[in-house]
């Protein structure tokens, strides 16, 4: 009888591997969780809707409202990727001084904001970033090679995804994070991690411009030093402002701040 007992007991190996596994599980949800609640966070919509916006179709059928000012069809057209509490009314600001600096501009209202259809994802942000970027290409003719990206806490994820998938002249980063878990969890090991900007990194090939501001509460300055090391000192620029908090960067760094962006785009081949 004692010996058919021993036989009969599991392993206690089984055990822990099947705690692990429940440990990895619940991180992994939590993980998500807690970043969609931070990421996904639209407002009602901030402006009313006239003529001045266009729509375009999303590659899914859904309909986006979308942004588009070209004053000189040869200058940069930059398009703008906001914050996940914002919409293209609280863009509008950042926009209109980029027009005064001769700049083109586009932006879009993510599925889920402002007046822009569907639900707010991933995925579902980066396809929204294509359609207008596919729908400058081709339907507004605007050359590729003069075409950079600007993107702000979650649209800086946007904007490195739509870097790899298209051939944009540059990239500017701002108040961006490593990964969606990396900003609400110190843990590298739990799987299901989203806008993984730090490991896309090296799949991009564009000159790279990074500002932070060191005072950022919400996503820390050392978010931007690594995605700087991960881009490659050799492409890219980090700027860190002093005094700037996470969402008013371009108040807090004033002359420094546009200065620096647009001497990164006159610079750009």
């Amino acid at each position: 009888m004692r010996r058919h007992r021993d036989r009969s007991r599991k392993p206690p190996f089984n055990g822990v591997l099947a705690l692990v596994v429940v440990c990895v599980l619940f991180f992994a949800l939590f993980g998500r969780q807690a970043a969609e609640k931070m990421l996904f966070r639209p407002p009602e919509p901030s402006y009313q809707r006239d003529a001045g916006f266009e729509w375009i179709d999303g590659p899914d059928g859904e309909r986006l409202n979308a942004f588009w000012a070209s004053d000189d069809p040869d200058a940069w057209t930059v398009l703008y990727f906001y914050g996940s509490d914002e919409d293209l009314g609280l863009a509008m600001p950042r926009l209109a001084s980029y027009r005064l600096r001769g700049f083109n501009v586009a932006c879009i209202d993510f599925r889920g904001y402002g007046y822009s259809k569907g639900s707010p994802s991933e995925w579902g942000f980066y396809r929204d970033a294509e359609a207008l970027y596919d729908w400058l290409v081709e339907v507004q003719g605007i050359d590729e090679s003069k075409i950079a990206l600007h993107g702000r806490s979650v649209g800086a994820g946007v904007a490195v995804e739509l870097a790899v998938r298209r051939a944009p002249a540059g990239l500017i980063l701002e108040s961006a994070f490593r990964s969606a878990f990396h900003a609400v969890l110190p843990l590298n090991w739990v799987p299901g991690d989203s806008f993984e900007n730090e490991a896309k990194a090296a799949k991009t090939s564009c000159p790279v411009l990074i500002l932070h501001g060191e005072a950022d509460a919400v996503i820390d300055p050392s978010h931007s030093q690594a995605l700087w090391e991960a881009f490659g000192s050799e492409r890219a620029t980090l700027r860190i402002f002093p005094g700037a908090g996470h969402r008013d960067l371009a108040e807090a760094g004033g002359v420094a701040y546009w200065s620096g962006i647009e001497g990164f785009l006159r610079s750009l081949k």
